[in-house]
């Protein structure tokens, strides 16, 4: 019997939705939330998870894929190297916080033991991982278009409108126009569901030598990132880009188009039938436009917009030379 249970948990602001995705994709801080969203998906199986949890998947993809780049120069001789953090916040839709699910032809006896047997649909419904943290979802059986059971599920964890994540950044570069950026975070142990791993590589160039009169600086590039959180997220992201950017004494203004990738797999165990439970969710975003301004004065700051299926802001701060 898959009977989903009610979790309750204490109603959190923007600060705590702020610290869920930091400890789900970085773990720097309150490593609990963590441990609160695999005990609400816990109680639920397979269906409901992956609808209740596709938000926060969907977020991902575009918060790993912005934050690239700043200026698309880079010198041919002469090095330059930097380190600082990137911050993003993917910006969700209203649909995007409450989510429907409709199965048909189903055996009813997988969710309710009295109706084994009878095939018909469930619906369930609810908010999501970001959607009230006051309402519970429901799994409602229907046999013959008549509702014969009703069980409650699991409330939204945080109510937000943003999914935010921020990552450390070091790079240099400055031979034969090519630059190396990495991403990088150190292991850390994530209360009870092992360790965290965060790393990622990126590589750009600059053909701007051979055109020294072109009005605008040019560059291509790509970044992959992989990253563990303990037992319960495997996550990969990955994009290819051109960018082109003009500087004005002190300011930048630079713009781009990307190609993205990013997929995300989430194991935990269904306590009520002991049961390991795996999916996977390919991101719902495949490109993006980029706009963006970036300040130098001993050091680096930028803010942009991304621009896709899903809208992503990005700020950074940078210390080089």
């Amino acid at each position: 019997m898959k009977n989903i249970l009610i979790g309750t948990l204490t109603k959190r602001g923007i600060w705590a939705a702020s610290l869920l995705s930091l400890a789900l994709m970085v773990v720097f801080v309150q490593p609990v939330l963590a441990d609160d969203f695999q005990e609400l998906l816990e109680q639920v199986g397979e269906d409901y998870a992956t609808s209740y949890s596709s938000p926060f998947l969907y977020a991902f993809g575009p918060n790993q894929n912005s934050g690239m780049y700043q200026t698309a120069s880079i010198p041919w001789a002469g090095l330059t190297f930097g380190a600082g953090v990137k911050v993003m916040a993917t910006h969700l839709n209203d649909d995007d916080k409450t989510f429907s699910k409709n199965i048909e032809n189903v055996d009813l006896g997988d969710f309710d033991p009295g109706f084994a047997g009878e095939m018909g649909t469930v619906i369930m419904s609810g908010p999501t991982v970001f959607g009230d943290t006051g309402t519970v979802g429901t799994v409602k059986g229907y046999l013959h278009g008549i509702e014969v059971f009703s069980q409650d599920a699991i409330p939204g964890l945080v109510e937000s409108s943003f999914v935010p994540m921020f990552a450390p950044e070091a790079y240099v570069g400055g031979v034969l126009g090519l630059k190396a950026t990495v991403r990088y975070f150190p292991e850390m142990q994530l209360s009870d569901y092992g360790k965290t791993k965060f790393f990622g590589y990126g590589l750009q160039w600059s053909p701007n030598h051979f055109f020294p009169t072109f009005p605008v600086d040019v560059m291509v590039g790509f970044f992959d990132q992989e990253m563990t959180v303990g037992s319960l997220l495997e996550t990969n992201a990955s994009t290819m880009y051109l960018a082109a950017s003009k500087q004005f004494s002190l300011l930048t203004l630079y713009g781009g188009y990307a190609m993205d990738d990013s997929d995300m797999s989430v194991t935990y165990e269904y306590l009520e039938e002991g049961v390991d439970v795996r999916f996977d969710v390919e991101g719902r975003q495949d490109n993006h436009f980029t706009l963006g301004v970036a300040l130098k004065f001993l050091l680096g700051i930028n803010l942009e917009v991304n621009a896709g299926d899903m809208t992503t802001y990005s700020g950074g701060l940078m210390f080089g030379f």
